[in-house]
């Protein structure tokens, strides 16, 4: 029934957001759900569970940061803003029926992936067993600082990106200081890496379904390196000289030392 619950809340949360986008005619809105609705799953997984054991509060914990963060930081920069390049395309191609392509292609698509990638927020509800061993314990604390550390190159790297387009005399340029010193992508390499981190503290709770969790933080991961982020944001500068140097001397995804330039 937990699953079940999960579906129906995230289904109605994101009728509710395809509504708003249509009023606001701007698909784009689908990305503020996205945080949203992570912590939608963590609160109705809680709630169904009737249990609150140390792995589930600090798996519901976690989410429910990343995903208010993520949510105000998308809410207030995307909100008045035109529709992103990427609805726009989608628009451009579709060419007919275009709300009804909207409601399947990107908020049902979007929550299917979602409910995948939040497989760990759920099977760590279905285990009630309070108790911790020592390697229960030790699991526990190294998932949260892995969380930390990808929560630390998600939320500076945007603020980072978000000081430095303030900026007029920036227009044109490429952030090259701070963590984007040591990936050209640090937020995403901070969503994946809390993701993963979050599988880590489900694992604490000893529950042998979070093993088949482990498909979530797989996907996102994969989703990020191969589909919708490094790569969309790869192509658009593929013609940007100045980016071009950057990634020359810059890993791509996994934050390392900057490389000699040849």
């Amino acid at each position: 029934m937990l699953f079940l619950h999960v579906f129906l809340a995230l289904f109605v949360f994101f009728v509710i957001f395809f509504i708003i986008a249509q009023v606001k005619k701007n698909n784009g809105l689908a990305d503020v759900a996205w945080g949203l609705g992570f912590v939608v799953v963590a609160i109705t997984a809680l709630v169904s569970a009737g249990t609150y054991t140390i792995p589930q509060l600090a798996v519901t914990g976690l989410v429910l940061l990343w995903g208010f963060r993520l949510f105000f930081y998308l809410g207030i920069r995307n909100w008045s803003k035109p529709e992103d390049f990427r609805y726009v395309d989608m628009k451009r191609r579709w060419k007919t029926n275009l709300k009804l392509k909207a409601f399947f292609y990107v908020f049902m698509l979007q929550m299917s992936f979602l409910f995948v990638i939040a497989l760990p927020i759920m099977v760590v509800n279905l285990n009630g067993n309070d108790t911790l061993s020592v390697l229960q314990w030790v699991v526990l604390v190294l998932g949260v600082v892995l969380w930390f550390i990808g929560f630390y190159f998600e939320a500076v790297g945007d603020h980072q990106l978000k000081v430095f387009k303030s900026n007029p005399d920036n227009k044109g340029k490429i952030l090259m200081t701070g963590v984007w010193k040591y990936t050209r992508h640090p937020n995403y390499f901070g969503e994946a890496l809390m993701w993963w981190a979050v599988w880590v503290v489900a694992l604490s709770s000893g529950n042998v379904w979070v093993w088949a969790a482990i498909v979530g933080p797989a996907f996102i991961n994969y989703l990020l390196v191969y589909v919708s982020g490094v790569p969309l944001l790869e192509k658009k500068y593929k013609n940007n000289e100045a980016y071009q140097a950057y990634a020359k001397v810059t890993s791509i995804f996994i934050p390392l030392p900057k490389k000699k330039a040849r």
